[in-house]
């Protein structure tokens, strides 16, 4: 019992110091941008998929873009993100700019899209969402078969996600992108049967139910998808720009026989 109090103190003082934790380096251009990039990490999210964002700042602010990347999702649940995620737009004036991009992770996209819906950035120009058949199971696997374990890691709001029905974003004239991991991380893999017992694994855009403008597919899983994200920065800056992905996109789902089996992978090289 009392290695079980200090995992658990330990793993509260550890979300608590990082709860308001951004990355914003001070590399803008002398010009003050006209676009702010704001990067909505989830769960899974940790120092590597930091530093991989500290790397690509400097370029994105060359690029004209303004990096933020908040760390507001809380322990307490989702309804606790959302005011810290509302509290952070507004005590770092994102209504400044002229346009506001989103990269969603995907509780971030959990996070996010009520306050979209309520207006909470009318200047939001681009939503570009990640999604995942395999790890958006991931949540309602640890509910059911690591319910202990998660609380103490995460608190409740893993457990708000998984009974939470996604919300799409329906505000018009927001340009909507999906980028659809299409490899299973090793906590999937690890669970396999549990979350192939939810039902069959579908990878066609419509088959996440919302609105897009486009969709790729990344032979990532969630969490190389922080660490590599540069691989798929310059579709989400053709995106941003076009309101389209490169030609050289990947478009294509993967076979149903193989994501059937949890071990489909596109070849190496990110977005292509």
């Amino acid at each position: 019992m009392q290695l079980i109090r200090l995992i658990i103190c330990a793993s509260c003082l550890w979300l608590a110091a990082c709860a308001n934790a951004i990355v914003r380096p001070a590399v803008s251009p002398a010009k003050p941008a006209l676009d702010a990039l704001v990067v909505l990490p989830g769960f899974g999210y940790d120092g590597d998929g930091e530093r991989a964002f500290k790397a690509l700042a400097p370029s994105m602010a060359a690029e004209g873009f303004d990096l933020y990347l908040p760390t507001f999702v809380s322990r307490s649940g989702l309804e606790e993100s959302r005011e810290r995620l509302q509290r952070f737009i507004r005590d770092h004036r994102l209504d400044r700019y002229q346009r506001v991009h989103v990269f969603a992770f995907i509780a971030g996209g959990w996070t996010f899209n009520p306050l979209g819906e309520a207006g909470t950035l009318p200047n939001l120009s681009t939503i570009v969402y990640d999604r995942s058949p395999y790890q958006e199971r991931a949540p309602r696997v640890a509910l059911e078969k690591l319910r202990f374990l998660t609380w103490v890691r995460y608190g409740p709001v893993v457990f708000d996600v998984a009974r939470t029905p996604y919300a799409p974003l329906t505000v018009p004239d927001v340009n909507v992108a999906l980028v659809v991991e299409t490899a299973p991380t090793s906590f999937i893999k690890k669970h396999e049967s549990t979350a192939r017992g939810y039902g069959a694994y579908e990878f066609e855009c419509a088959a996440f139910r919302q609105r897009y403008d486009d969709c790729l597919y990344v032979g990532l899983n969630h969490d190389e998808l922080y660490e590599r994200f540069g691989e798929v920065w310059p579709e989400v800056r053709s995106f941003i720009r076009t309101g389209r992905f490169s030609a050289s996109a990947n478009r294509t789902p993967p076979d149903a026989k193989a994501t059937a089996a949890g071990r489909v992978r596109l070849p190496e090289g990110g977005a292509r």
